[in-house]
Formats: C-alpha cells, sequence, structure tokens
C-alpha cells in the first residue's frame, strides 16, 4: 500500500533560497526538453522518448555546471513530468504549457530520502527540519515531493508499507452523493454539506476586487496576491479536513464502501451546478475512500428511479426531490436513502461476465445486446 504523509517545513531562508534555485533548474531543464522534443518533430519528425531526453542531460551539465547542484535524479523527475504531460495529450487531455514563473511549484526525489531526528534527509538538498517530526509511520521510504504553497513549502513522503490484515468483519455499505446533504448512506445516515466555498465567498470577493485596483506587479499587488494564495488554501484545507473525517469514519466502520461510478467532469460543465459539484469535492473524496478501505464503483444509471423493495424502475416513482413512492408496490422511503440502497445491492450484484457464465453452464443463452 502507497500512502502519502504531508510535512511543513521550517519557516528557514536557506531552505527557501535553495528551493528557488532548485525550482528555476527544473523549470529551465522542463522547458528545454519541450523545446528540445517539439523541434525533433517539426524538423525530422522524430518522436524522442523520455529516455532519449534523460541521456542528453550530462551533456547540459557540462554547458551549465550550476545545473549539477541539482539532485540527477530529481532532474530525471522533471522529465518524466513532461513526458505524462504529452501522453496526457495523446489521451485526450489539452497540449503541455510551458513552465512559468510561480505556477511550477514542486520538484521530487525520486530514492534517497531518509527520517531523521528532526526532519528529513534529503539528496544534495541537505536535512530538513520539519513540523510535527513526532508522527510515525511503518513502511520504506519511496521518495518524496517538495511544494511551495501559501503559507510555506511542505514535503510529501512517499511510503511503501505492507497491506494490512483483511478484517473478518464482513459490512457494506452504499453512498449516494449529492449537493443538499453531502452524502447519504443505504442505513439512512445524511451527512451535512458544509459549503466550505460559501463560507468564504465574501472575503474572497472583497479580496478579488483590492487586487484588481492595484496595480499589476507593483509591491502592494504582489502583497494582496499572497493574501488570496492564502485565503484559497485556507478554502482547501478546510475541505480537505472534512473529507479526510468522513472517509476515515467509513473506512474504520465499514470494509467495503460502494459508490457510483460519475462522471465528475462531465458534471462539472453543468453551469448552474458546476460550483457547488466541485465544492462538494466528490473526486478527492473517492481518492481517499480508495487507499483507506474497500470500493466498489457502481452503475449510476436509474438509481434514484428504481425501487429497492419489488425493483421496479420508473420515473414516476420519485415524486418529489425528496421523497419516493414506488408505484408497483406502495413503498415509500426517502428518495436518496433509497437511492443508497440500490447502489449497495448493485455493489454486491455479479458482472455481466459472471452472469454469462452462470447461464452459460446451465444452458441458457446469454442475451445480446
Amino acid at each position: 500500500m502507497i500512502r502519502t504523509h504531508q510535512y511543513k517545513l521550517y519557516s528557514n531562508n536557506s531552505y527557501r533560497r535553495k528551493f528557488t534555485r532548485w525550482i528555476g533548474v527544473s523549470r529551465l531543464v522542463y522547458n528545454l526538453a519541450k523545446e528540445t522534443k517539439e523541434y525533433a518533430y517539426k524538423q525530422y519528425e522524430a518522436s524522442l522518448s523520455k529516455y532519449d531526453l534523460m541521456n542528453q542531460l550530462p551533456e547540459l551539465k557540462k554547458e551549465f555546471k550550476w545545473i549539477a547542484e541539482v539532485n540527477a535524479q530529481t532532474l530525471q523527475a522533471v522529465i518524466e513530468r513532461l513526458d505524462n504531460s504529452f501522453q496526457k495529450f495523446f489521451n485526450g487531455a489539452g497540449y503541455p504549457k510551458w513552465a512559468k514563473k510561480h505556477k511550477y511549484r514542486s520538484f521530487k526525489f525520486k530514492q534517497g530520502v531518509k527520517r531523521t531526528k528532526k526532519g528529513f534527509k534529503l539528496p544534495k538538498f541537505g536535512e530538513v527540519k520539519v513540523f510535527n517530526n513526532e508522527r510515525t509511520f511503518t513502511g520504506t521510504i519511496k521518495g518524496a515531493i517538495m511544494i511551495k504553497k501559501a503559507d510555506g513549502l511542505y514535503l510529501y513522503v512517499i511510503v511503501k508499507s505492507e497491506d494490512s490484515e483483511v478484517s473478518e468483519k464482513q459490512t457494506a455499505i452504499g453512498i449516494d452523493m449529492g449537493i443538499s446533504y453531502f452524502c447519504v448512506t443505504s442505513d439512512g445516515q445524511r451527512i451535512d454539506n458544509p459549503k466550505h466555498l460559501n463560507k468564504y465567498l465574501k472575503k474572497l470577493r472583497i479580496a478579488n476586487r483590492t487586487l484588481a485596483r492595484k496595480k499589476k506587479g507593483s509591491a502592494n499587488w504582489i502583497k494582496q496576491v499572497q493574501k488570496l494564495k492564502q485565503l484559497h488554501k485556507k478554502v482547501t484545507d478546510t475541505r480537505r479536513d472534512f473529507l479526510h473525517k468522513v472517509s476515515s469514519s467509513f473506512a474504520e466502520e465499514y470494509d467495503k464502501v460502494v459508490v457510483e461510478d460519475l462522471n465528475i467532469a462531465g458534471m462539472s460543465k453543468n453551469t448552474k451546478l458546476s460550483q457547488h459539484i466541485l465544492d462538494c469535492g466528490w473526486g478527492t473524496f473517492f481518492g481517499m475512500l480508495n487507499y483507506k478501505t474497500d470500493v466498489k464503483k457502481v452503475d449510476p444509471k436509474y438509481t434514484s428511479q428504481t425501487c429497492s423493495k419489488c425493483g421496479c424502475v420508473d420515473s414516476m416513482n420519485r415524486t418529489t426531490q425528496s421523497n419516493f413512492t414506488c408505484i408497483e408496490c406502495g413503498y415509500r422511503d426517502n428518495a436518496d436513502v433509497n437511492a443508497a440502497k440500490i447502489i449497495k445491492r448493485r455493489g454486491h450484484s455479479p458482472s455481466p461476465a459472471n452472469v454469462a457464465a452462470a447461464r452459460a453452464s446451465v444452458g441458457e443463452e446469454s442475451p445480446k445486446f
């Protein structure tokens, strides 16, 4: 199991200066690699792999000796980062952009990270002192990522640990995600949506308006940008704290969590609901659940129209947004709770391949779609 532990570095001018130099070198290598890759394709129609680009790093260090200050594997990680951007582009994402100042804010240590009494020892970067170093973890450190945030430098330590023993309990729960409620469970539990962004919208509007009235690039403009970043970070941290608490509570109580396989990107295109959907952080929540417990995603179609008692599927079953009344058997329930029960039931249903195999074993012909 791979887990990432976050530590904040002590405020230290030496750390900041060294980070600035390393991030500058990383940006240079990223942009040079991107330029080289594009030039080779335009001039010679040659596609350079990440290994071709990595092989040019030693020559680059001879030409610019100050690049050698940065750990070699950190520079290789920069090339891999560019390669991942191109792979995403080939799969339908946007074309990779240049590494711009103030936007390129992190670099990676692929190996060689060691725990110390005060923090961590990083290859060529040296020892860094961190807050909450007394927090312990079990496993092998596989690497680390240093990133600059609005309130300072952070170190994300990647740890590989042995898989924990499987619990003897066989408890499962279905979860229906929403906006009025963050989620509703098949057991009838309703978790309120904190609406984190709404609490800070007024402050964000004022901060943005103040920034717009300042001359871009001035000292006061830079100060206001920093204040705005800290405000956005406050919203992000508050949301992540809530998602961690909810996902941990499910992981501690249940061995299996069944959720809908939602197209969050597609749903976010709805201009009326996009802000609310993104503020809920469903994708982040599913990711947290995924490494904390066993998660199964099911088809979300017709979960709000299917009766959890008799299985009748009809749009007339959901009389209002919150009420469900089956037109076939008369079963009544909260619409979200009923949907969560259907989601849980689908989590226990066999896959189409298993169904086909079962039918074949008894001589039944599989349905054709």
